[in-house]
């Protein structure tokens, strides 16, 4: 079971190492205070309930951490996972609603690592 969990860290590693170009935390703050609306137009951002549903009435928006450039690829496979993400000045942008660990480490991209077979 240790190896098995082991082994998934590490395909994790590989797909950030390949996939995640930069951290845009400031840049992203900087255009999102000028540009309000940006996030608004991201896709999968929107109101949602405690159980995850979407729910304009009561829903709360998803709350961003971290802005990180990442490549077309993985833009897609967030995508589909239902994370954030969105364009900004030429990146394509993951919106992480996780900090404080590794990014190998947040559940979706040890699904993606696990479905894409790293």
């Amino acid at each position: 079971m240790e190896t098995k969990k082991l082994d998934l860290q590490e395909k994790s590693e590989k797909l950030v190492s390949l996939h995640i170009l930069h951290n845009l935390c400031l840049t992203a703050d900087k255009e999102i205070k000028e540009n309000p609306d940006l996030l608004l137009e991201a896709k999968n951002y929107y109101p949602v309930n405690e159980s995850g549903l979407k729910d304009d009435e009561n829903g709360n928006y998803p709350e961003i951490m971290e802005f990180w450039a990442v490549d077309e690829w993985l833009f897609n496979k967030l995508e589909a996972k239902g994370e954030v993400v969105f364009e900004m000045l030429d990146f394509k942008v993951w919106g992480r609603q996780t900090t404080g660990q590794a990014i190998k480490l947040d559940f979706v991209v040890e699904e993606i690592a696990k479905e894409e077979m790293f």
